[in-house]
């Protein structure tokens, strides 16, 4: 409660200051996150889902089923009918025909009460108008009130591509004990060949693959793969798998063969270059995009994947021109903004980096990658000053969203790092009470009390994770290391042979078993 009464001296006084440095941007930004495929997969299904459904007006002899949305080219979004929209839309707008997906991006508080007193009344029945409001908060940082929405719109009429869009967003959270379970009733649900279950049998292989069930993760690929021979997605998510996990010649083997298929996408060009983008290989990963974008000369992940590679085969000029060109035409995607930010921050360009960080905080203000790299970059531009500054921007963002937890735990890890250990405790304290399937959050918690000398706090701080979190594997690797450093050996090393239990095939639990001689 402490940290809440603090934090309300300070929300206006930034808010206003985000709002005052916008008038002076150039350019728009972009953030350095690539997960675009889950947000590809599920618009493929929305689209799938309205060519099913025809989704336009229906209207039932016996019952008013009410209006249904459209997928939309121009947008590539679910959009409502025009008529709902120009109810709504600002007078001032530059847009003779406005859309959903542009209210969203310029006037969130104003979509929020388009949903609740619009759609939801004359789109009960639309599926895709509750995922799409649910996304929305999602996205905005709103976690508990996606959640609200997902189980309302669960309770109408099942979908998979809701359940898909939910389980991706638990997935995303790291509560994997629920994710699971969304994607199982997809599968338990439709037992056909579809692109819902085939999806569903991918998000389960992740969730395994991201608690460290590394042979089970694929085995379920292997399935999955027998299961749908022909589908993309699966494929596609196999290579990547053997990609992640060191097998990087078959990884690139499978993509290539993958590419000259009839039915490939873009989707698919970004990731064989995203392989090649993390393994340091910039000139085949710009090889890798241009063919890509014979396929589609506007796909925005791959022209924000080209600008990173640019600037990081040190083509400043080219990458600076890419960054412009993507940000303008992704226009509001906090991803484009923060990669575009880190990039001139990279270069030195600290004020240029600060202005575009505000410009996309004014629209998103609750965009954690951005709120993140607005802080550090505080301290950099003033190492006296700049900690109390940063501060404010997570202040600012924490009381927008009070229940995103991924904004009090980056808080805390700046805290640790610039603050205080105390303050990045009761910051961790936080985080873990709203997420406490996290284990992230749960060993940062354990970190900062072995820092401050505390060892019963923290082996009662991993425990308690263990009976709260999925994912097994982090707490025993974070155990064995706060151990090591303790100089505890006999511990570290039960908790080192305990991961290995888990999986033993990874070489950063290995590596940390030959510390010290084990």
């Amino acid at each position: 409660m402490a940290i809440r009464r603090a934090l309300l001296t300070r929300r206006s006084a930034v808010l206003g200051h985000w709002s005052n440095s916008v008038a002076s941007v150039a350019v728009p930004t972009s953030q350095a996150a690539f997960s675009f495929s889950n947000d590809h997969r599920i618009k493929q299904q929305q689209r799938h889902a309205a060519a099913v459904h025809g989704q336009r007006r229906l209207l039932s002899t016996d019952v008013d089923l009410g209006y249904f949305g459209s997928y939309s080219e121009r947008t590539g979004e679910w959009e409502p009918d025009q008529s709902h929209l120009d109810e709504v839309v600002r007078s001032d707008s530059l847009d003779a025909h406005p859309t959903l997906q542009s209210l969203i991006r310029d006037d969130i508080e104003e979509a929020r009460r388009f949903f609740r007193n619009v759609l939801q009344v004359h789109y009960h029945n639309d599926m895709d108008m509750w995922n799409k409001w649910a996304t929305m908060e999602w996205k905005d940082g709103k976690i508990v009130l996606a959640r609200k929405i997902y189980a309302k719109a669960s309770k109408i009429r099942f979908s998979p591509v809701l359940y898909q869009s939910w389980g991706t967003m638990e997935s995303e959270l790291q509560n994997y004990m629920e994710a699971r379970r969304l994607f199982s009733v997809i599968l338990a649900t439709d037992s056909s060949n579809s692109l819902q279950a085939a999806m569903a049998s991918l998000g389960l292989a992740l969730v395994e693959d991201r608690c460290g069930n590394t042979a089970k993760a694929r085995r379920m690929l292997l399935q999955a793969k027998k299961r749908f021979p022909d589908d993309l997605h699966v494929a596609e998510a196999y290579a990547l798998f053997e990609g992640r996990h060191g097998n990087v010649k078959l990884a690139r083997q499978m993509l290539s063969a993958i590419a000259e298929r009839g039915d490939c996408t873009p989707q698919v060009f970004h990731a064989w270059a995203y392989l090649e983008f993390r393994r340091g290989s910039y000139n085949e990963t710009l090889s890798i995009i241009d063919r890509g974008l014979v396929t589609d000369p506007y796909d925005k992940p791959l022209l924000m994947l080209r600008a990173l590679a640019l600037a990081k085969s040190g083509d400043n000029e080219s990458a600076r021109e890419a960054f412009i060109k993507h940000t303008k035409f992704a226009k509001g995607d906090p991803r484009a903004f923060n990669a575009f930010a880190q990039f001139e921050e990279e270069n030195g360009n600290f004020e240029e980096a600060q202005r575009i960080y505000h410009s996309i905080l004014q629209q998103q203000p609750t965009s954690a990658s951005n709120i993140t790299g607005l802080a550090y970059l505080q301290v950099k531009m003033d190492p006296e000053g700049g900690v109390e500054s940063g501060r404010d921007a997570f202040a600012t963002g924490v009381n927008i969203a009070v229940d995103n937890a991924e904004l009090w735990h980056n808080w805390g890890i700046f805290e640790e790092r610039h603050g205080t250990p105390e303050l990045a405790k009761r910051l961790y304290t936080e985080a873990v009470e709203k997420a406490p399937w996290a284990a992230d959050y749960w060993c940062s918690l354990a970190r900062v009390e072995s820092k401050l000398g505390d060892t019963k706090a923290m082996r009662v701080t991993l425990d308690k994770a263990t009976m709260m979190c999925t994912n097994k594997l982090p707490l025993l690797v974070a155990l064995a290391k706060l151990e090591l450093k303790n100089r505890n050996f006999k511990q570290a090393r039960e908790a080192c042979v305990a991961a290995l239990k888990v999986d033993k095939n990874r070489p950063s639990t290995w590596n940390l078993r030959q510390v010290e001689g084990w």
